[in-house]
């Protein structure tokens, strides 16, 4: 073997000796960086597993009201996902309290020495109203944060109250006070200035659309009908403005109207429409009617997330004779997509939770109904439904 051979053979043996060691190097590094990465693996499957939403988990995880001192008069709402608020009688003392389903926590936001009438909360949660009734005419307002302060004290007299919440705005309340003949007169309930204003309005049941505009069925009182014109007013002053004809009902929530409305030639459906808050239709359904002694019977309903949950009969009749039950939907008023929830239902009032996950039912909104796994569960312990 020459010279020139051997250092060849010097020459390949150095180079393959050193491949092998920068591999071995490289390998050392590259497991070293999994072996930093997998906490921050482990940390975002726990993070995952975190986002979960316990409105999502089976009935297990509710934690039922423990038996209270006094009266359960009902639940009143949502201030959250997870938070409801019900109200409960204890002599001739009323309190309103915050209370976590899924972990039970509960807290006392409101103390009232009068009985309490109604609780009403605003739309997302931020404000409660509380109505008290110290004497037969006399009620109090009071609004309240989440966490219990008090913003505003009103007294009016008048013998019953409708409060419709801005949604839009919500330190922008209309307040209607009506008297036993149910004359009417309506206010301005502005939290951020601490008023209440009288306005003129002919038709005391009015309902917020957007940059301030309040919307209301005219009646025509020389003339009765199950129809009539959907007007809409400022707040501000006396300009109606008729929207759209011929309509039975109506609601209004953010961003969407809903109109009830009936063929002439199929007078046993209802046709719900939806649009938007410039009044452009959106989506449609149909349900059958049940018919009362002057008009027909709007099941009960409410709004989550821009999506319409309500109450159907299974077929049209006389409402005293109906012997069916009823279905629970949803109606996703963007696409017109329609699903039935539940079967076997009875139509009762009904509170849903803002991601729709959850309902209250019933006359005192005493149960809680869990729509992803289709079951029902008592708010109160030991309560059979």
């Amino acid at each position: 073997m020459n010279i020139r051979q051997i250092t060849y053979r010097c020459r390949f043996l150095f180079l393959f000796l050193f491949l092998l060691i920068f591999i071995i190097l490289m390998a050392g590094c590259e497991q070293a960086e999994k072996t930093e990465i997998q906490p921050e693996s482990k940390q975002e499957d726990q993070t995952s597993e975190e986002s979960v939403s316990p409105v999502e988990d089976k009935k297990d995880s509710i934690v039922p009201i423990k038996p209270i001192a006094g009266e359960f008069q009902g639940a009143n709402g949502w201030l959250s996902d997870e938070i409801i608020v019900y109200t409960v009688n204890a002599g001739t003392k009323s309190n309103v309290y915050v209370y976590n389903l899924f972990t039970g926590e509960q807290n006392l936001l409101f103390e009232s020495s009068a009985p309490i009438a109604t609780v009403t909360i605003s739309p997302s949660g931020k404000y409660v109203l509380i109505r008290s009734s110290p004497g037969t005419y006399e009620n109090i307002l009071t609004v309240v944060k989440g966490n219990g302060e008090v913003l505003m004290n009103e007294s009016l007299s008048s013998f019953d109250l409708a409060v419709e919440w801005n949604p839009y705005n919500e330190e922008s309340l209309l307040v209607s006070s009506f008297t036993e003949d149910w004359d009417f007169t309506s206010y301005h309930m502005d939290i951020e200035a601490g008023s209440l204003q009288e306005i003129k309005i002919r038709e005391p049941f009015a309902q917020w659309a957007k940059n301030g505009q309040l919307l209301f069925l005219g009646w025509d009182s020389e003339n009765p009908s199950l129809f009539a014109p959907l007007i809409m007013q400022s707040i501000n002053r006396d300009n109606e403005k008729e929207v759209m004809d011929n309509i039975f009902q109506f609601d209004a929530a953010k961003n969407r109207v809903m109109t009830i409305t009936v063929q002439s030639d199929k007078s046993e459906q209802a046709v719900y429409t939806f649009m938007d808050n410039n009044f452009r239709k959106l989506s449609s359904f149909t349900v059958p009617h049940l018919t009362r002694f002057s008009d027909w019977l709007v099941p009960y309903y409410d709004w989550a997330e821009g999506n319409f949950i309500t109450f159907q009969p299974l077929y049209s009749a006389e409402s005293d004779m109906y012997a069916g039950d009823f279905q629970l939907i949803v109606f996703e008023s963007e696409t017109g997509i329609k699903e039935v929830l539940m079967e076997g239902m009875e139509n009762t009032p009904i509170s849903c939770s803002p991601n729709g996950k959850a309902c209250l039912a019933g006359f005192y909104l005493e149960e809680l109904i869990m729509l992803n796994s289709k079951e029902k569960v008592p708010l109160l312990e030991n309560k059979e439904l």
